[in-house]
């Protein structure tokens, strides 16, 4: 259980603060295009900075594995931050070390810092505690407001919080707030939309889900194993193999707990995923042979709105199809729309995360409609499970 009364919140002025961001973008088109990650964190920083706060920024960027990588350097995004901030951003290639410290020292209250990339090092993830000794010599306090990676036992998100005063930022303090109403007590009915290719990685999450939600949407490549599980030849689709047993286990589970699992009835299906495929939409029952289930029909997207007018709640995990390429985008936009209108008539509460589904909320447009869209994909997952983050126990949130 979250225990949000445990939030400790900074309070203090014309302190040198690190604080933790996950700045870790898309680089492509760069300069055109600025990540909503970094849109986020404009309000946490200019309230530091109304405390006549010196900011440092701490971050990684991709999977450098502890190796130096010129294109995976944090110096890419400073146009990003100085467009959004409107404020100039003192680049620092490294994150550790006297010269570093030097320069941070002699920069004035008031300004912001971003350093290198801190998975440079190899330390970072092995939550090695003399680097993250290192770290926070750099500063007087330290927050983490990287929600998205606070599953990682790493040394800038767990080991550092044993060598600095540390708190909880405005994001991680708003994701937290959020989730708890989705993953502890969602007013009901509650409905959940979960996607994803295996049901081996999310076995966990639906069973927890189950106990809370009185209705689950099994979605995307998921929904595959189940059909196949039912009977239903599949043919070429996407499936994962020897999934049987823990298919049954939470169909059993989720009627221990009263909570129905709907299923696709009708699908769009393809022989390939390119937008010139001869697209045919089918009962699940008349799938033709070497054909792959790409998106859910028609009559499906129907029956989700009937079940997602009738609930108070939902969470969406995973799009409904390989919404990437037009047309098997249909369904995932027409049921965020669905969502996004009835959650602005205040119908609903709506939430969602991972980065799959927030590409979909973008290619809806409909990401600002949703009542809150988490920053997390693997935390996200992690926390429904019931797992404890390091980074939230670093904390005393958890």
């Amino acid at each position: 259980m979250l225990d949000v009364s445990n939030l400790k919140k900074i309070t203090e002025k014309n302190k040198t603060i690190l604080i933790r961001f996950d700045l870790n973008v898309p680089l492509n088109s760069i300069d055109d295009y600025i990540s909503d990650r970094i849109i986020r964190i404009k309000k946490p920083i200019l309230n530091l900075l109304n405390g006549n706060n010196k900011v440092i920024i701490l971050s990684h960027l991709g999977r450098p594995k502890g190796k130096i990588r010129d294109e995976l350097s944090l110096q890419q995004v400073v146009p990003q931050l100085e467009r959004v901030l409107e404020k100039k951003i003192n680049f620092l290639p490294d994150c550790i070390g006297k010269e570093i410290k030097d320069k941070i020292n002699s920069l004035e209250n008031g300004t912001i810092i971003l350093l290198e990339n801190c998975r440079f090092y190899k330390e970072e993830e092995e939550n090695d505690h003399d680097f993250a000794k290192q770290l926070s010599e750099l500063a007087d306090l330290y927050i983490n407001d990287a929600f998205a990676c606070s599953h990682r036992a790493h040394a800038s998100i767990d080991a550092i919080s044993n060598f600095m005063p540390s708190y909880c930022g405005d994001l991680l303090e708003e994701e937290i707030i959020n989730l708890q109403e989705v993953i502890h007590d969602p007013l009901g009915p509650a409905l959940t939309i979960i996607g994803g290719s295996k049901i081996s990685t999310k076995i966990a999450v639906l069973k927890n889900l189950s106990k809370k939600m009185d209705t689950i949407v099994i979605a995307g490549g998921m929904a595959n194993n189940f059909l196949r599980y039912h009977g239903y030849n599949i043919q070429s689709s996407l499936n994962e193999e020897n999934v049987d047993h823990l298919i049954e286990e939470i169909i059993n589970f989720s009627a221990k707990n009263n909570c129905r699992l709907v299923l696709p009835v009708d699908v769009v299906t393809a022989n390939k995923i390119s937008d010139k495929a001869d697209v045919k939409e089918c009962d699940i029952d008349n799938i033709e042979e070497q054909n792959m289930i790409l998106d859910v029909g028609k009559n499906t997207v129907e029956l989700i709105k009937q079940e997602i007018s009738k609930s108070k709640t939902v969470f969406w995990n995973g799009p409904l199809g390989v919404f990437e390429t037009s047309p098997f985008d249909k369904g995932t936009v027409e049921i965020a729309n669905f969502i996004g209108n009835l959650t602005e008539n205040n119908k609903i509460r709506s939430f969602a995360g991972g980065g799959d589904t927030i590409s979909a909320l973008d290619l809806a447009r409909v990401k600002d409609k949703f009542s809150y869209v988490s920053t997390g994909g693997g935390a996200l997952l992690e926390l429904i499970e019931g797992k404890k983050l390091p980074g939230l126990v670093a904390l005393g949130i958890l």
